[in-house]
């Protein structure tokens, strides 16, 4: 079947054919239903006589037939369980409750700072609908302390970083 599609062309006005190409498959299939012809031989010929003898594959296909519900149990191996290096509990009681309540002041007062920032943006954000007076007082003595605000944030969140990584590798390092 041939199909014919006419395009104007400046130089040719001849029509292109076109002939769809099918693509030709073979598919090889076995019948399970075809009797099989018996052998001649007079060894009964096992399914897996690839590895070993065949006299080893049948008795193992006996065993696996007699054994169907059980299973061989694996051994079990128990192992002492993970204790703390000695390094991690250096620390005494006293001094790491006093580093624990002054890092938390500590984050707290950050996280404090951070919604001072937060309410800061939102209100200079807000500003140009809020009446004219609030306005300019916000652009008057909000604005100028928006920014260092800001940065004095992310240079506390780093430099705390900084702090708590050089504490991790001083506790990693054995004395």
């Amino acid at each position: 079947m041939a199909v014919l599609i006419q395009k104007p062309h400046a130089l040719l006005h001849t029509p292109i054919p076109i002939t769809p190409t099918k693509p030709r498959l073979r598919i090889k299939c076995q019948d399970s239903s075809e009797p099989q012809k018996p052998s001649t031989s007079a060894q009964p010929t096992s399914p897996g006589q690839g590895f070993g003898s065949a006299s080893s594959s049948v008795k193992t296909a006996v065993k696996k037939k007699n054994e169907k519900g059980r299973r061989e149990r694996a051994s079990i191996i128990r192992r002492s369980p993970v204790q703390k290096p000695e390094f991690l509990g250096v620390e005494e009681k006293g001094e790491s409750k006093e580093q624990s309540r002054n890092e938390s002041a500590f984050l707290l007062a950050w996280l404090g700072l951070g919604g001072i920032i937060l309410v800061e943006g939102i209100i200079l954000a807000a500003s140009g609908f809020l009446p004219e007076e609030w306005d300019k007082f916000f652009v008057k003595y909000l604005y100028p302390s928006f920014t260092p605000t800001v940065f004095l944030f992310v240079a506390g969140t780093v430099a705390y970083g900084v702090l708590k990584y050089l504490q991790n590798e001083e506790i990693k390092t054995p004395k």
